[in-house]
């Protein structure tokens, strides 16, 4: 193997039936970083963190949610709602007590969806300062191909015209980033030089596509083999596995119904898609797509700021799916309508746990994909949040804050934090300074906060 280091940027190129040109990014490799593998090589930069927003509407069950203790490692147990994340406990950081002070009487999930990302009130129905994923992209983002990405698992509409009930990520006022639903989208985007997917228009369609669509992975072979021989034994499993991972999305998007329903029978093939959640249903099949999209684009670092929006503020979603009595609008019909309290509304808890559980493929993923010296977890910060704290009466204490992963060291995880009363904006702020910022302040009026969580935090 030759001793030079490869460029960062380095990706594989090739073309497809259709002429269309055709570049793979690569992972971060061993090749590309220093010795200690804390820099690049070449320009002897540090491995930058990677951030992500993972976003939950309706809230939760602050009586399961929250832990009973406080601590670190054996000191502190997961909570009923927080058991999907067991085997992930020692990259996870609660922290309870939180106020979000921006609820607004009347608007309490666009004013909590805001307040959560943005730490400022509305303006009518704009949001008054960047998201907090915007703040990390201008600290981060710098010489990435996409300053950040944004995806959504469900479409169900939250019915409302606020910004902040359609996206959690947003550069400014009037300025959202809204979230692709479609994998296809998704891909094309990443792999395929921003190509629109095709519709589905039927079997006549369907066959044009099958005609034309060669797989991007068949197209980089000869650019694939020429890096192989530079490359060690470590890089060269690392690049095989990254091109089946990118295989085997290509094959999920070619065998899935749209919509999110079975694979077609292979007499009776359809457009090769993956949809759109069509039924608003948030579906597993869909989930993990847009999770292995989403682990792909940061291990190539074609983006280092994520907002993955697993369900919308106030989303009107049916996790029909689940079980026979889950076949309501958990918004109106579950998380209100249901009687019970904060710690016993079995249908919302069903929703929630199933949350995780799709959380836990996300952060799971992260954790099974090397980058680096280490994986994705462990070089990310995971902002878990809500639009509200308990859905019922939309609740606006005990927010649901989650912060997974390491950040590249700048986390311990593994730990239990409780603020009683504290202002949820100071959760920004140390997301903030985490990820570099030297700033001292962040929000606006009552999300106006100079101080960020005491000992959170790796100092």
């Amino acid at each position: 193997m030759t001793n030079k280091a490869l460029n960062r940027r380095a990706v594989l190129r090739g073309l497809l039936a259709t002429g269309a040109a055709v570049t793979i990014p690569l992972p971060l490799l061993e090749i590309m970083l220093n010795e200690s593998g804390t820099a690049l090589a070449q320009t002897k930069t540090p491995v930058s963190p990677l951030y992500v927003t993972w976003f939950f509407g309706n809230g939760t069950l602050p009586g399961r949610w929250k832990p009973a203790r406080t601590g670190s490692g054996q000191a502190w147990d997961l909570s009923p709602q927080l058991q999907p994340l067991a085997e992930l406990k020692s990259y996870l950081t609660v922290i309870s007590g939180l106020e979000n002070k921006l609820v607004a009487s009347g608007f309490e999930h666009p004013t909590g969806s805001a307040g959560a990302t943005t730490g400022a009130p509305l303006s009518g129905n704009a949001v008054r300062a960047p998201s907090i994923d915007q703040v990390v992209a201008n600290l981060i983002s710098e010489g990435a191909p996409y300053r950040s990405l944004e995806v959504g698992l469900t479409p169900a509409t939250p019915g409302g015209p606020q910004d902040s009930l359609h996206t959690v990520s947003h550069r400014g006022p009037s300025s959202r980033n809204n979230p692709e639903f479609d994998p296809r989208a998704v891909f094309n985007r990443l792999f395929m030089g921003g190509a629109p997917a095709p519709e589905d228009d039927g079997a006549e369609q369907a066959a044009k596509i099958a005609n034309v669509r060669k797989s991007v992975l068949d197209s980089v072979l000869q650019d694939g083999a020429r890096l192989q021989q530079r490359l060690g034994a470590t890089d060269r499993q690392r690049v095989e596995q990254h091109l089946e991972s990118i295989r085997a999305i290509e094959r999920r998007l070619e065998t899935t119904a749209p919509g999110g329903g079975s694979p077609p029978a292979c007499s009776n093939p359809t457009a090769p898609t993956v949809g759109k959640d069509a039924q608003s249903e948030a579906p597993p099949v869909v989930n993990a797509a847009m999770v292995e999209l989403s682990a792909l684009a940061l291990a190539c670092e074609r983006t280092r700021v994520l907002s993955f929006m697993f369900s919308l503020p106030a989303a009107h979603v049916y996790y029909r799916h689940l079980a026979q009595d889950m076949n309501d609008d958990f918004h109106d019909t579950i998380c209100h309508g249901d009687p019970g309290n904060q710690s016993d509304q079995p249908r919302v808890d069903k929703g929630v746990i199933y949350t995780m559980r799709c959380l836990n493929e996300f952060l799971t993923k992260l954790k099974d994909t090397p980058h680096g010296s280490s994986n994705l977890l462990d070089s990310s910060l995971v902002y878990v949040t809500s639009d509200t704290a308990w859905g019922k009466t939309h609740t606006r204490t005990e927010w649901p804050v989650l912060l997974a992963g390491k950040a590249g060291g700048r986390l311990r995880g593994d730990e239990h934090h409780n603020f009683p009363g504290d202002n949820l904006s100071k959760t920004l702020l140390t997301i903030a300074q985490i990820m570099g910022s030297t700033a001292t302040e962040i929000g606006i009026d009552a999300g106006r906060v100079t101080s960020p969580l005491a000992g959170v935090q790796k100092v």
